[in-house]
Formats: C-alpha cells, structure tokens, sequence
C-alpha cells in the first residue's frame, strides 16, 4: 500500500510540473513524462519477486507445467510495456505511432503465447 502512495505522489507531482512544463517547454514535459513513468514503474518492479513466488507456489499446487504460466506471466510484462509506450506516445501527441506500438505489443503477446496454443491442440487432438 505504501508504494501505491509512493507512485501516487510521484504521478501527481509529475503531472503537477509536466502542465507548467507544457506551456513553455513542452519537449521538456515529455521528457519529465518519460522520467515519471520509468520511476513509478521502477516501483512497480520491486513488487515482481513477490508475485514470482505466488506464481511458482500456483505452479507447484497445481502441477502446471513451467511451460505454461511462463508465457502467462511474459504476455501480462508485454502488455504493460506496451500500455506504457502507447500512452507516452499519445502524450507525445503521436497518435500513429502509439497505434503501431500497440500492434506491436498485441503480436509480441501473440508469439509469446504460441505454447499455449500449441499445448491447448495438442490436448485436443489427443481427446479425439
């Protein structure tokens, strides 16, 4: 909960410097932009090793095999990489390359879940 607060206060204090920024500077409100989103999701990745550990103890209980919550957990990484760049994008008021960012992302998601899709036919062809 606390760094909920922490990030909070980061974006707020951030949004708060990047409007003052815009008028004048706004490449500066950017940049300001990028920095902030960095850090709160520098923040965000302490929290990972925590949630690595819930996931190996799903695995464990449940006997997925590795090969299955690995690329679950690699698409969850891809989108919010991908949610990042895109708004940073539109940010930048680049709304074209946001979209070509979110393409990117929605096909990266799409290799990174192949095993899945590979497991899920082949438990079917063994079902007929």
């Amino acid at each position: 909960m606390s760094l909920l607060i922490k990030a909070a206060a980061l974006a707020l204090a951030g949004a708060v410097l990047g409007l003052l920024l815009r008028r004048d500077a706004p490449e500066l409100a950017l940049a300001l932009s990028v920095a902030i989103s960095l850090l709160a999701a520098g923040l965000a990745v302490e929290l990972c090793g925590e949630l690595k550990q819930v996931a190996e103890l799903a695995r464990e209980q449940t006997g997925l095999s590795p090969a299955v919550v690995g690329p679950v957990l690699k698409c969850v990484g891809v989108g919010i990489v991908t949610r990042l760049a895109a708004d940073l994008c539109k940010d930048a008021g680049q709304g074209a390359i946001a979209s070509a960012v979110e393409l990117c992302g929605a096909a990266c998601a799409m290799v990174t879940a192949m095993p899945l899709i590979k497991s899920l036919l082949l438990m079917i062809s063994e079902l007929t």
